[in-house]
C-alpha cells in the first residue's frame, strides 16, 4: 500500500520543529552524493525558477488630484511607460485605476521596460506619473509605491514548465528576445531558458499539489496561484499568479536588454509538500531527466533535442576575477551586461547579475569566467552564448521560501480548486 501522510501532519511537525525540507537542488546534490532519500526522509520540497516572463502586468490604483478636479483620467504614462486606464473610471474622486505591461517600454527613456520599472518602485524610487483628463488637461506628479493605494503584480504565464533552446540556421544576424547581441547565424551559436530540475511543474507533472488559492512566492513575496496562464496545454503548463510588490526584493526582478528590446524578469518559489509516495517519486532526480528542445529561432520548429542535464551542471555562478581585469579604456561589458549588472570599478553587482554569461563570452581578457558548456548539434560543438534563466537566483528563492516554511512566516495551505489545462495547443 502506497505511504501517504496530511498536510496537517506535515503542518504540525513544522510547529514542533520536526520538518524536514529540502530545496530541489540539495535533493539532487544529496542523491548525487550517493546519499539515499526516501519518502520519509523529506516532509515538503522548494522548487523555483527566475527567467524572462513577459506575462507580467502590474495593476495600481492611487488618488492623482483632489476629488472634484476632473471628470475621470483618459491617458497616463509611469516613467514614460503607456498605461491603461480603467475599467474603473472613478468618476471626480481624482483617482485612477491603472493596468502597466511589463513588456511595456518607454518613450522617454532608453533600454526602460516595465520590468524596471516595477523594480523601480520596489527599491522606493520616486516615479513620475503624467496623466491626461477627458477635459485635456495635464496632471504630472512624482510618488513612490507607498503613495499608492492598490499595487499588485500579476502574472498572466509564469513559472512555463522549462523551455527551449535557439539555434539560427539561417545565413543573416537576427535581432530577437533570446540574445543580446544580434543572434549570429550558420547555427554557430544557441542560447536556451529554464531553471531545469528546479522547476515548479517539472517536480508536480500531474499538478497534485498545485491548486487555485494556494499561496507562492513572487519575488518574495508571498502571493497566490490564482489559476491556469495563458497559452497552457497538458505538456507545458504555467500559471497565473498575484503578489503585493510590498514585500518584493529587487534582486529578484528587474529587466533583462536583449537585441530586440528590455524583456521583464521575474522569480516564482512554490512549495510540494510530499503527501505520498507517488508525489516523491514525480520530483526531479535528476537534470538528465529533463528534455531541452533545440528550436528554429524563425519559426520555431523543432530541429533536435538535449537535456537540461547537458546545459545546467553546478556552473550556475558567474565570477569575476579582477586580476585579470585590464581596465580597459572602454569596457564593452558595462554596456553589454543585460541587466547592467558591471561596473569595472565596483565589479559585478550581485543585487542586479542574472548569471547570463555575456561577460564570460564578451571580455576578451577572460576575465569572468563560468563553464557555459556546448552541445552537440549537426555533429559539430555549439557554444552557448547566454542562459536566459538564473538557475543561481532560482536556487536561492527555493532557499528562502524553505527557511520562511520551516520558521512559521509561510503557511503551506490546501488549495481550494485544482488547476485544468487544454489538453493541446490551439
Amino acid at each position: 500500500m502506497e505511504k501517504k501522510r496530511k498536510l496537517s501532519e506535515i503542518r504540525k511537525k513544522i510547529k514542533e520543529n520536526k520538518a524536514i525540507v529540502f530545496t530541489v537542488q540539495e535533493l539532487l546534490d544529496a542523491i548525487a552524493n550517493g546519499e539515499e532519500v526516501q519518502f520519509e526522509d523529506v516532509d515538503v520540497i522548494t522548487t523555483a525558477t527566475k527567467g524572462l516572463m513577459s506575462g507580467i502586468a502590474g495593476i495600481f490604483s492611487f488618488r492623482l488630484v483632489q476629488p472634484k478636479t476632473v471628470r475621470k483620467f483618459t491617458e497616463i504614462s509611469l516613467n514614460g511607460i503607456i498605461g491603461f486606464p480603467g475599467p474603473c473610471p472613478n468618476e471626480y474622486l481624482g483617482i485612477i485605476d491603472l493596468i502597466v505591461y511589463g513588456t511595456g517600454h518607454s518613450v522617454t527613456r532608453d533600454n526602460y521596460s516595465g520590468g524596471t520599472l516595477f523594480r523601480d518602485l520596489v527599491e522606493g524610487k520616486l516615479v513620475e506619473v503624467v496623466a491626461k483628463s477627458v477635459e485635456g488637461k495635464i496632471f504630472r506628479k512624482e510618488m513612490t509605491l507607498e503613495d499608492m493605494q492598490f499595487a499588485r503584480l500579476m502574472g498572466t504565464r509564469q513559472a512555463i514548465k522549462n523551455y527551449n533552446a535557439m539555434i539560427n540556421p539561417t545565413t543573416e544576424r537576427i535581432d530577437t528576445i533570446f540574445s543580446v547581441l544580434p543572434f549570429e547565424p550558420n547555427s554557430s551559436q544557441i542560447t536556451f531558458s529554464g531553471c531545469g530540475a528546479l522547476n515548479p511543474f517539472q517536480n508536480d507533472p500531474l499538478f497534485e499539489t498545485f491548486g487555485v488559492g494556494m499561496p507562492v512566492l513572487v519575488n518574495g513575496s508571498i502571493g497566490h496561484l490564482i489559476g491556469p496562464g495563458t497559452r497552457n496545454y497538458v505538456q507545458k503548463p504555467n500559471m497565473m499568479t498575484i503578489a503585493d510588490f510590498q514585500g518584493m526584493k529587487p534582486e529578484y526582478m528587474g529587466s533583462f536588454n536583449t537585441s530586440y528590446g528590455p524583456e521583464p524578469i521575474c522569480s516564482i518559489a512554490v512549495p510540494i509538500p510530499i503527501l505520498s509516495e507517488s508525489i516523491f517519486d514525480n520530483i526531479v532526480k535528476s537534470d538528465n531527466q529533463i528534455p531541452l528542445t533545440i528550436l528554429n529561432l524563425v519559426g520555431r520548429e523543432k530541429l533536435g533535442e538535449i537535456t537540461y542535464g547537458d546545459v545546467w551542471n553546478n556552473n550556475f555562478l558567474v565570477k569575476f576575477h579582477s586580476l585579470k581585469c585590464k581596465k580597459c579604456e572602454k569596457c564593452n561589458i558595462e554596456q553589454l551586461c543585460p541587466t547592467l549588472a558591471f561596473n569595472i570599478v565596483k565589479g559585478i553587482d550581485k543585487t542586479r547579475c542574472f548569471n547570463c554569461g555575456a561577460c564570460v563570452i564578451g571580455c576578451k581578457e577572460n576575465a569572468f569566467e563560468c563553464d557555459l558548456k556546448t552541445i552537440k548539434y549537426d555533429r559539430r560543438d555549439i557554444p552557448i552564448v547566454l542562459r536566459q534563466s538564473d538557475r543561481h537566483g532560482a536556487i536561492k528563492l527555493a532557499k528562502e521560501l524553505k527557511k520562511m516554511i520551516l520558521d512559521e512566516k509561510f503557511i503551506l495551505e490546501k488549495p481550494t480548486g485544482k488547476l485544468e489545462f487544454a489538453k493541446k495547443m490551439k
